[in-house]
């Protein structure tokens, strides 16, 4: 789909956030991120075991699993943290020291890489919203744009 001839990717939300520090600004991008394959390549969503319950012969899916549940439970923050590893790619020479882009066991090393690299723990947790603003909406977002386009349409009548 395009609109007026554009992808939606080819334009991406980017949240920038800017930090004052004595020996200049430190400039941290987030970017929208729009393809999960290379995610699902390297860590398939679990399937839920098959169960068949008494007096009944087909086998059905058992969602209520404690283990399928806690695999989920894994594969969702590993999901998020893949996202959030991704989103930061935008950040002109970021460089991570523990976190390696094929290795979903070190993917939950960035809050902490982050902190170490000198960020305070606020600073981290502005980071983090700005990379989950630049892949979600939120309603002042959409407030925002809507004010943007009625302005617009305003503008258009009174030609």
């Amino acid at each position: 789909m395009k609109i007026f001839g554009k992808k939606i990717s080819d334009n991406p939300n980017i949240e920038l956030v800017v930090f004052p520090r004595q020996e200049g600004d430190i400039i941290i991008k987030a970017k929208a991120v729009f393809n999960y394959e290379e995610f699902d390549a390297l860590y398939p969503r679990p399937n839920p075991p098959t169960v068949i319950r008494r007096g009944e012969s087909t086998p059905e899916l058992d969602i209520d699993d404690k283990g399928y549940n806690a695999k989920l439970l894994d594969w969702s923050k590993t999901r998020t943290n893949w996202m959030i590893k991704e989103s930061l790619k935008a950040t002109e020479g970021i460089e991570f020291e523990t976190i390696i882009d094929n290795d979903p066991k070190t993917w939950d090393n960035i809050s902490k890489e982050l902190g170490e690299s000198g960020f305070t723990p606020h600073e981290v947790n502005i980071i983090m919203d700005a990379i989950f603003d630049a892949n979600s909406l939120n309603e002042r977002k959409l407030e925002e744009a809507k004010k943007r386009f009625l302005v617009g349409q305003g503008q258009e009548q009174g030609k």
